[in-house]
């Protein structure tokens, strides 16, 4: 999976059409899998605000434009598993994960487990207040927002932060297994082609 230190995602230069068609296979698989987790993101938050002492992670205040109607989502019951996202949130997702994590996991994979998370974190942070600030400007709507006190620029907040620690280093599974998948994918194709090469030498060397 790891070839000089560095962790396999691209198929040869960063901009041939297979670097191309693989990271928008990730792109993808990033937004789909986490629009998944912010559906799920409402009961998570829920169950962990009725958990002693977890509860001050999830203490943070995670709203929606009031113009949209959309609050009354947090007093349905736990039992119903119910949640919600915007389709924009499929792209900023992709975005975060494709366009910031997934560069700095390449650099820092070997650094320690806190550190890493800590960047990560960061990253989601100011990626996500640049993000809904965007959004904003495009749609005249908050998607989401922060209120409270720790609340960073309406779209951010330090509240959320150790929520992002975590799923950063979650993040780092996948990507793991992409390059793992396309290290695979490689290696077959290079035994098919061999193989191949290995065919057309034996029937010139015994033509009929």
């Amino acid at each position: 999976m790891k070839s000089n230190g560095q962790i396999r995602l691209n198929g040869g230069s960063p901009y041939s059409i297979k670097a191309i068609r693989r990271a928008v296979f990730r792109f993808c698989v990033y937004g789909a899998i986490l629009v998944f987790g912010e559906v799920a993101f409402y009961t998570i938050t829920k169950v962990g605000r009725e958990i002693p002492l977890l509860q001050v992670i999830f203490e943070y205040q995670w709203c929606v434009d009031d113009r949209l109607h959309l609050s009354a989502i947090w007093d349905t019951p736990i039992s119903v598993l119910y949640g919600q996202a915007s389709l924009w949130m499929f792209f900023v997702y992709a975005a975060i994960c494709l366009f910031g994590i997934e560069p700095v996991y390449k650099k820092i994979h070997r650094r320690n487990i806190f550190l890493r998370g800590l960047t990560y974190m960061c990253i989601v942070l100011v990626m996500e207040c640049i993000t809904g600030w965007i959004l904003f400007f495009i749609t005249g709507y908050r998607i989401w927002y922060y209120s409270g006190t720790l609340s960073i620029f309406t779209f951010t907040s330090l509240a959320i932060a150790p929520m992002w620690f975590v799923v950063g280093l979650m993040s780092e599974n996948f990507i793991h297994l992409v390059a793992k998948l396309n290290l695979t994918k490689d290696r077959l194709a290079a035994q098919a082609s061999q193989a191949e090469k290995g065919s057309n030498s034996n029937l010139a060397d015994n033509p009929e």
